[in-house]
């Protein structure tokens, strides 16, 4: 950005739902967010998702944004804390199984009520989806279902990168 009212402009523009704005703020900080998210949890998939998911923290918050303080900084705090997040998470869920009891996990199938439960969570997802605009089912079928890579989605869509990026986040935040 050339001065810091230039930022407050296209925050403002995006604080109105103007996807361009929205854009061009991803744009702008993506690689530095990605690459700071990256060397906290060291992992290029996760690093990916939680850039998504920062940016659509921010996107969601951008209202709660002080423009005394630095909007970089503001973002990274928000990356940081999604990846700290993040990691608390993966390791509660790691201690789950370090317990005695869960050695034979092979062994284990789940209950028919689990098996109701797991159906009926699938059935309301998939009705969620249904709901979602056809661009908007493509990308996250793509991107969730296939596990394809962004620069794939890309290839395949012909759409710029930020606009994937951002029409991968209005869809998540449509299914929530």
């Amino acid at each position: 950005m050339k001065n810091k009212s230039d930022l407050l402009q296209l925050l403002e523009e995006a604080k109105n739902s103007k996807q361009q704005a929205q854009s061009k703020i991803v744009n702008l900080y993506w690689g530095d967010i990605k690459s700071y998210i990256f060397s906290i949890v060291k992992d290029e998939n996760y690093s990916e998702e939680l850039t998504i998911e920062t940016f659509t923290k921010v996107l969601n918050k951008l209202n709660l944004y002080n423009a005394d303080f630095d909007f970089k900084t503001w973002v990274t705090s928000i990356a940081h804390n999604t990846a700290i997040d993040f990691l608390r998470k993966k390791n509660k869920d790691k201690n789950k199984f370090s317990n005695e009891e869960y050695h034979h996990l092979s062994d284990w199938e789940p209950s028919p009520e689990q098996l109701f439960i797991d159906k009926q969570n699938l059935e309301a997802f998939e009705k969620r989806l249904d709901k979602l605009p056809e661009n908007y089912r493509k990308l996250i079928y793509s991107r969730y279902v296939e596990g394809k890579k962004l620069k794939v989605i890309v290839q395949e869509t012909g759409l710029s990168l930020a606009n994937v990026k951002v029409s991968l986040m209005r869809a998540k935040k449509l299914l929530s």
